[in-house]
């Protein structure tokens, strides 16, 4: 064996381990590739899910709110006389509601709008939550 058949053993050598490192790589991008998909997955589903949870939240939050019929106060009272989310003035025995916490009257339908995106007073602020079950003797 001569000095030309080392070298090419070497160079033979060296192109197998550069293959293998480059097939490696090749299997490292395709695993990280599935890895971000499968993630993307599972977020999307999470997304879902969360979303599906707090639209039943709303919608329930929606139906505890209580239907009341507008009446005009006694001395016109400026600020309950149009509702600050869509500002069309109040008609006398159309249906509004009034948020729990504050007690400020908004058009039903304009409420339920906002409160599907937000679950805040559009005039203060204040949180709008579920009420409390009220428990009874007896109850854990």
């Amino acid at each position: 064996m001569d000095i030309v058949d080392v070298y090419e053993w070497i160079v033979r050598g060296v192109l197998a381990v550069n293959l293998f490192m480059a097939a490696l790589v090749v299997i490292m991008l395709l695993l990280d590739a599935i890895n971000e998909v499968t993630y993307q997955i599972r977020r999307l589903r999470r997304r879902r899910r969360r979303r599906a949870t707090t639209t039943s939240v709303v919608e329930k939050l929606l139906e505890s709110i209580p239907d009341v019929a507008y009446q005009e106060l006694p001395g016109g009272d400026s600020d309950r006389e149009s509702c600050v989310i869509c500002v069309t003035p109040y008609e006398a025995g159309e249906a509004c509601s009034v948020l729990p916490a504050c007690k400020h009257l908004f058009h039903k339908a304009c409420v339920a709008k906002w409160l599907r995106v937000k679950c805040t007073c559009p005039l203060c602020r204040a949180a709008v939550a579920l009420p409390h079950p009220v428990r009874t003797a007896g109850q854990p």
